[in-house]
């Protein structure tokens, strides 16, 4: 099958027209014969761009979220109440903010007992990395485990539950089998084909506390039958040491079924800014605390080493500046195999001098522009004089390799919100507050290529990324979108999505 599409508007190119023949880009064109081709598609002057190839999040957990009920907007404890009032068994509240809830503190147990006493329940703050619980959901909790998760994650007078405590507490809640995870896969995919996302570094095992094989199952059955259409390159996130031994003799590493891959390894190397649990080399503003390193260097530097063994990569979380350096400290330790693509996941935190560390020792970044949104109310309350020192995009992309992702869905999959915040560096939901640190704004011309070229490249794809011949044909046409106009974004559209030249997505409005 050969196909011409014409009347474009190329992003990068003076042609106006392409063709694909058996899901390859074959050609670009300024003029082209359309009866040369078995099948021609007006575009309709739209514009066309590589898919978006997103360097880290949770896929399955977009569907996850989904289900809970959104605490986004609220505001007061009144309008919590309204939320979360009226449940009938397990109920999650998400994407609960304590900026936009005014109430200069956490929420706390007394807040969720106030609203509900028999019934259990929970709130998971946006970043991911603190919840909090009733105290119905503890005592389940309690009665399910034969163990208390660590002390310094976890204050159970105050139902607070930080970074691995999390997964204890939702443990009874959450056993979805393998068709539940089919189809969390299958609810993913079609929203992130309506925002243009062709492909998609994932890490599931964190989303629910099951077997990662149940996971991996999951994907198998859905990519051998041809159901699965994004291609999902798995970020394996594998805690203690002897399950990632236990991943690695079961040969999962490397293993490609259909579009989905096995990545490299993922750990939670430190938590968040919003909880202040990212690991910080001085403390937080006002405060003692410096965070939580949930490794020591002599851990991580274990596990590069068994990675290495196996020329497996690292993409590891890393927000604070001492969790960066932690990892720099274990890499100079462990050294790395011929090839490596190491990774920090965000390195949002990570400043000047550990940045020019990672350019010498070849480790690269997956950042998350759209971080700014929530976070620039609270850098210079949070960080004092080092928030300046901090969101270095444009000195990461200039120094090592770097791709953009969201994290989502910690925050939108939306990619145009994510460019805007990556070349105004400002964010959407408090325009007010203004830029931070505009010298550190990538060009659209850059913040474009991380979001697509430099995604393949820690993908391990090297025809994907591009609009040239001999890539395969996984692209976008959308309106609304001007080059040369950061506002455009704003207003940018998905008209339809394809891969490997077949279209995956139609807007409803289009068919």
């Amino acid at each position: 099958m050969r196909t011409l599409y014409n009347n474009a508007q190329i992003y990068g190119q003076k042609a106006t027209a392409f063709s694909v023949k058996e899901g390859v880009f074959e050609a670009f064109y300024e003029t082209a014969e359309p009866a040369q081709y078995d099948e021609v598609v007006d575009l309709k002057g739209r514009t066309v761009l590589p898919g978006f190839n997103d360097a880290h999040g949770h896929f399955m957990g977009l569907s996850y979220m989904a289900k809970m009920r959104s605490l986004g907007t609220v505001k007061t404890l009144s309008d919590l109440q309204t939320a979360l009032g009226g449940i009938d068994g397990f109920t999650m509240g998400v994407h609960y903010d304590d900026k936009v809830l005014k109430l200069r503190r956490y929420l706390n147990k007394s807040d969720l007992d106030a609203i509900e006493k028999d019934q259990p329940l929970m709130v998971l703050r946006v970043c991911g990395h603190f919840a909090v619980a009733n105290t119905a959901a503890i005592e389940v909790a309690k009665a399910y485990h034969a163990n208390r998760p660590d002390a310094q994650n976890v204050d159970f007078d105050l139902g607070h539950f930080k970074e691995e405590a999390i997964k204890w507490l939702q443990a009874p809640f959450f056993n979805p089998d393998v068709e539940s995870l089919k189809a969390d896969i299958l609810w993913a995919q079609d929203h992130v084909l309506k925002h243009g996302v062709t492909a998609f570094a994932s890490d599931d095992f964190i989303t629910y506390p099951v077997p990662y094989e149940r996971i991996i199952s999951a994907y198998h059955d859905l990519a051998q039958s041809g159901a699965l259409k994004v291609r999902i390159y798995q970020q394996a996130h594998l805690k203690p040491h002897d399950l990632l031994l236990d991943f690695l003799n079961k040969g999962y590493a490397h293993q490609q079924v259909g579009r989905f891959k096995m990545g490299p390894s993922k750990l939670l190397v430190d938590g968040s800014l919003g909880a202040q649990t990212a690991a910080m080399k001085a403390p937080y503003q006002g405060s003692e605390n410096t965070g939580l390193l949930n490794y020591d260097v002599e851990t991580l530097t274990q596990y590069i080493q068994t990675l290495n063994t196996h020329r497996m990569d690292y993409a590891w979380h890393a927000i604070g500046d001492a969790a960066t350096q932690a990892i720099i400290d274990a890499t100079q330790k462990a050294g790395l195999y011929k090839g490596a693509k190491p990774s920090i996941i965000h390195a949002q935190l990570t400043g000047q001098d550990e940045v020019k560390a990672m350019a010498e020792l070849g480790i690269g970044a997956l950042i998350q522009p759209i971080f700014l949104d929530d976070d620039i109310p609270v850098i210079n309350d949070y960080l004092g004089d080092k928030g300046q020192d901090t969101y270095l995009f444009k000195s990461l992309y200039d120094l090592v390799p770097t791709a953009l992702s969201t994290d989502a869905p910690i925050v939108s999959i939306r990619p145009f919100d994510n460019l805007y915040c990556a070349i105004t560096r400002t964010s959407l939901k408090y325009p007010e507050a203004g830029a931070h640190r505009l010298d550190q704004a990538l060009t659209m011309e850059a913040a474009l290529r991380g979001y697509t070229e430099m995604g393949a490249y820690f993908m391990n794809e090297d025809r994907l990324g591009k609009l040239m011949p001999g890539y395969l044909a996984d692209f976008i046409v959308v309106t609304g979108f001007d080059p040369n106009d950061v506002e455009s974004l704003k207003r940018a559209t998905v008209e339809m999505t394809f891969i490997e030249g077949h279209q995956v997505y139609t807007a409803d409005s289009k068919s």
